[in-house]
C-alpha cells in the first residue's frame, strides 16, 4: 500500500502518537483481520522500524520505533494475512462449484484490506490474482493477456492498474466452468456477459447485454464523454443483491430476469451510470452518499424515457415516494450517517432526492442541468466532489434573486413531506401552506415542527410571474372557471390539498374521463385525498362520504388505477382501524423490501391482485392487525 502524509505526526498529535513511549503511530480501518506477517513501512527508501501492530476488530494500529511521521510517501507491505468470507467476499453455488464475489459497497473494503476512509478516498489499484487453472478471475482493472500457468493446479492472471477509484467500487470474481461468456464492442469498450449456462439461457443473455449495450450508448450521449473504464464485465449470479462496481456488474438472476423491460433498463441504467457518478467521480463523504444515488436515479430515469414509453416505473417511483414518506421513515432527511449501510442507503436514497433534482431541472432546464452534472464530473476526476460541489454550480436564479442551489440545500435539508392548500373561492383562489402540526428532522439531525418551505409553484391553466412560494399564502385573482390543478404529476415534492367542492369535481372526472389523466396523475390524485382524508385537514360528514365514493371508484375500475391498494392505503387504514402497531426496525425493512419489489413489473402492479396487492395487504396486517385491503 502506497499512501502520502500530507502533514507531520509526532508528538504534539496526541490522538496518533504515544505521548508515554514518544513513538508515532498510525491507524488504518480493517474488519475481523487478523494474524498480520512480516508487516513493513517504508519512507525515501529505508525501512522503519516497527515496534508494534496492535489489531482489534476495526483497526490495525503501526507504532514505529521514532517520535514523529514526517510528510512524504511511505509503502506498507503485509506478506500474508486472513480474513473471513462472509459479505465482503462470498461463495455462491454454482453448480459443481462454487463462484467467488466481493461486495465492498459501502463499508466492507477494511474486510478484505486495510483502509483509510475505504468509502470516499480515491486510490489505484494493481491486482494479480492466483486462482485454480479453468476458473476465470475478473477484477475492476482490464487483464494484461492470459493466465500464466504457475503448476498443475494453479495459475496467474495480471490485471492492468485501475483509476483512482474508491476501495468501496473495486470488485474481483472467480467463476468457475459453469459459467461462459458472449460479448459486445459496439459502444467502443468492450461488454462482456458471464452467466451460468445451467442456470441462465443463451437468449436471456443476450437481451441483457443488448439493453446494456444500448444504455450504455445513451449514457455515453448524456454524460458527453468517454466511458470511464477500459471494459465492463456483467456477471449474473443466484441469491445475491445486485451490486455495481468499476468496470464489472454482479447482477441478480431473480430481481433482473423478473423485471419488466422498463424496470431492467432502470436498473442497468443505475448500475452502469455510477461507472461516472461513483466510479470516475466520487463522494467525498459518507454522510452525502444519497447525493450519488439520487444522481444515478435521475439520470436513470432519462435513459427510461428515450429507451420506453413506460409509464408505470415513474407510477411506481412516487408510490414508494408516497409509502416512505407516510409508512416506513416520515420526516426523515437525506443526509446519512457517517459509515452509513446498505440499509440506509436504500431507505434514504433515490426517492425524494431524485424529485428534488427533477424540481431544480424544470426551473433551469434539462441542458442546463446535465451540463452542471458533467461539469461536476469532469472537474472530480482526480479528486471527489460534495453536496456543496454541485450547489456551487447550480448558481442560477429564479425570480430575480433566489438561488436555486439555495432551494435544492433547504429542501435536502428538511425532511418530511410539505404541502399545498389550494381553495377556489368565486374568481379567486387562495394558496396556503401550512405543514407546521407535522414533527420532522431537520440537517442537524434533531425533530422539530416542520417550517415553511419554499415551494415552486405550478399550475395547468395559467403561469403565475413568480416561479417560487416562500410566504405562508398568496391569493390569485381573477381566475377563470373550471378545474385547476396544482402540481399534477408531482413535479415538484409536495401534496396538494383542495377545498371539497373542488375534490367532488376531480373525483367526477376520474370516474367520467380517467384515461384523461396518466397513470401517475391518477394516482397522485386518490392518493392525496386519501391522506387529506386521514389527517381530517376536509370537513366531515362530506369528507367522509366523498372518502366511500374514491374507495369504490378505484375498485369497480381497477384496470384504471393500477397499484390501487397503494393509493388507497390511508382512506381504508384510517377509515377501519386504529392506530398502527409499533413494529421493530427489522420486520419494517422486511416489509418495505417485500412492497417495493413487486412494483418491479408492470403484470404485478394491478389494482387488487397481483404481488403489490399481496405486500400491500400485508403491510396493513401487520400494522393493524387485520387485513384491510
Amino acid at each position: 500500500m502506497q499512501f502520502e502524509i500530507n502533514q507531520q505526526i509526532g508528538p504534539e498529535s496526541a490522538f496518533i502518537s504515544d505521548s508515554t513511549s514518544n513513538r508515532a503511530r498510525i491507524k488504518f480501518d480493517i474488519i475481523m483481520l487478523d494474524h498480520f506477517e512480516n508487516v513493513s513501512l517504508v519512507f525515501n527508501g529505508n525501512e522503519l522500524e516497527i515496534f508494534n501492530v496492535q489489531l482489534t476488530d476495526d483497526s490495525m494500529e503501526l507504532s514505529v520505533d521514532q517520535p514523529v511521521l514526517f510528510p512524504g510517501r511511505y509503502t506498507l507491505t503485509i506478506h500474508r494475512y486472513k480474513g473471513l468470507i462472509g459479505s465482503a467476499i462470498y461463495y455462491r453455488d454454482a453448480g459443481e462449484h462454487a463462484v467467488f464475489g466481493s461486495q465492498l459497497f459501502p463499508n466492507r473494503a477494511p474486510a478484505v484490506f486495510p483502509t483509510y476512509l475505504g468509502s470516499t478516498e480515491k486510490v489505484t489499484f494493481s491486482i494479480t490474482m492466483v486462482h485454480p487453472i479453468g476458473t476465470l478471475a475478473v477484477t475492476s482493472g482490464a487483464d494484461e493477456g492470459n493466465p500464466r500457468r504457475m503448476d498443475e493446479n494453479w495459475q496467474m492472471t495480471t490485471f492492468s492498474t485501475t483509476p483512482s477509484i474508491t476501495p468501496s467500487m473495486l470488485c474481483f470474481l472467480l467463476l468457475p466452468t459453469e459459467y461462459t461468456q458472449i460479448e459486445s464492442s459496439y459502444t467502443g469498450i468492450n461488454i462482456t456477459v458471464h452467466y451460468n449456462k445451467f442456470r441462465v439461457q443463451k437468449e436471456q443473455a443476450k437481451h441483457l447485454l443488448h439493453t446494456a449495450t444500448q444504455v450504455l450508448a445513451l449514457l455515453k450521449d448524456i454524460f458527453s464523454s468517454l466511458i470511464p473504464v477500459p471494459k465492463i464485465d456483467i456477471i449474473t449470479m443466484n441469491e445475491v443483491s445486485s451490486t455495481a462496481c468499476f468496470g464489472a456488474i454482479v447482477v441478480s438472476e431473480v430481481q433482473f430476469f423478473s423485471a419488466d423491460y422498463a424496470n431492467q433498463v432502470r436498473m442497468l441504467a443505475i448500475w452502469l451510470s455510477k461507472q461516472w457518478i461513483g466510479g470516475y467521480a466520487a463522494i467525498s463523504e459518507g454522510t452525502d452518499l444519497c447525493v450519488q444515488e439520487d444522481l444515478v436515479a435521475f439520470i436513470a430515469d432519462k435513459v427510461i424515457k428515450r429507451m420506453t414509453n413506460d409509464e408505470f416505473t415513474r407510477l411506481g417511483q412516487l408510490a414508494k415516494i408516497y409509502l416512505s414518506e407516510n409508512v416506513f421513515s416520515p420526516g426523515e432527511t437525506l443526509r446519512l450517517e457517517e459509515y452509513p449501510n446498505e440499509l440506509e442507503i436504500h431507505e434514504k436514497c433515490g426517492l425524494r432526492g431524485v424529485s428534488m433534482l427533477e424540481s431544480i431541472e424544470s426551473l433551469i432546464g434539462e441542458k442546463t442541468m446535465i451540463l452542471k452534472i458533467n461539469e461536476m464530473i469532469y472537474n472530480s476526476k482526480k479528486g471527489s466532489y460534495s453536496s456543496e460541489t454541485l450547489y456551487g454550480l447550480l448558481n442560477g436564479t429564479v425570480d430575480s434573486d433566489i438561488y436555486v442551489s439555495q432551494l435544492l440545500h433547504y429542501w435536502r435539508e428538511h425532511g418530511g413531506l410539505p404541502y399545498m392548500t389550494v381553495d377556489r373561492l368565486g374568481n379567486s383562489i387562495r394558496i396556503t401552506q401550512n405543514g407546521s402540526n407535522m414533527t420532522v428532522k431537520n440537517g442537524l439531525g434533531t425533530w422539530e415542527r416542520m417550517p415553511l418551505w419554499p415551494l415552486p409553484l405550478k399550475f395547468t391553466e395559467f403561469k403565475l410571474p413568480i416561479s417560487i412560494m416562500i410566504s405562508h399564502g398568496i391569493q390569485l385573482s381573477p381566475v377563470r372557471e373550471g378545474l385547476i390543478f396544482s402540481n399534477l404529476g408531482f413535479p415538484n415534492f409536495y401534496r396538494v390539498n383542495y377545498d371539497i367542492d373542488t375534490w367532488r369535481e376531480i373525483k367526477t372526472i376520474l370516474t367520467e374521463n380517467a384515461t384523461s389523466y396518466t397513470l401517475r396523475e391518477r394516482f397522485q390524485l386518490v392518493s392525496d385525498f386519501c391522506y387529506f382524508y386521514s389527517i381530517k385537514s376536509l370537513p366531515e360528514p362530506a369528507a367522509s362520504v366523498l372518502r366511500n365514493e374514491f374507495v369504490q371508484l378505484v375498485r369497480l375500475r381497477p384496470t384504471s388505477f393500477p397499484i390501487c391498494d397503494a393509493a388507497i392505503f390511508q382512506c381504508v387504514v384510517t377509515h377501519e382501524h386504529t392506530r398502527p402497531k409499533h413494529l421493530d426496525k427489522s420486520s419494517m425493512v422486511q416489509l418495505r423490501r417485500k412492497v417495493f419489489d413487486s412494483f418491479a413489473n408492470s403484470s404485478e402492479m394491478e389494482c387488487r391482485s397481483g404481488l403489490a396487492h399481496d405486500a400491500l395487504n400485508d403491510l396493513c396486517t401487520k400494522l393493524y392487525g387485520i387485513s384491510c385491503l
